[in-house]
């Protein structure tokens, strides 16, 4: 009887607990995701112009996106030029990021002239996405 006792005790010690395993990993993923940043992209596909010189920015940005046929983009949604500064500001409320504005490369100079001024209204720093040449 005591041989038998002993053999389940041996039994259960040789056995692995997870438990603290799986509290570490659910530590880890929660932690990563509350310190994750997300950025909205604009919603459409543009066709960049290529430039020879050009500088990376942050990845935290406002992005709005001006198609080949003058439609605004933010998050997805078409805006109206009016609608550029109070989402710039909604964007902004927490910390200072810049506006990066990408434009497809049949698009309008005056309808992009137009969104760079009312979007400057707004943030001090307003960037054009490109491609660079390699």
């Amino acid at each position: 009887m005591k041989l038998r006792r002993r053999s389940i005790l041996e039994e259960e010690d040789e056995s692995i607990n997870v438990s603290p395993l799986i509290d570490v990993v659910f530590i880890l993923l929660i932690f990563f995701i509350v310190s994750a940043t997300f950025v909205t992209l604009p919603g459409v596909e543009v066709a960049r112009p290529r430039v020879k010189n050009a500088s990376s920015l942050q990845k935290n940005s406002v992005l709005f996106a001006l198609s080949e046929k003058n439609q605004i983009f933010h998050a997805g949604k078409s805006v109206q030029l009016s609608d550029v500064p109070p989402l710039i500001s909604q964007a902004i409320k927490d910390r200072d990021k810049p506006v990066v504005i990408q434009v497809d490369q049949w698009a309008d100079a005056t309808m992009l002239a137009k969104l760079v001024s009312e979007a400057k209204k707004v943030s001090p720093s307003v960037s054009l996405a490109t491609l660079k040449n390699r």
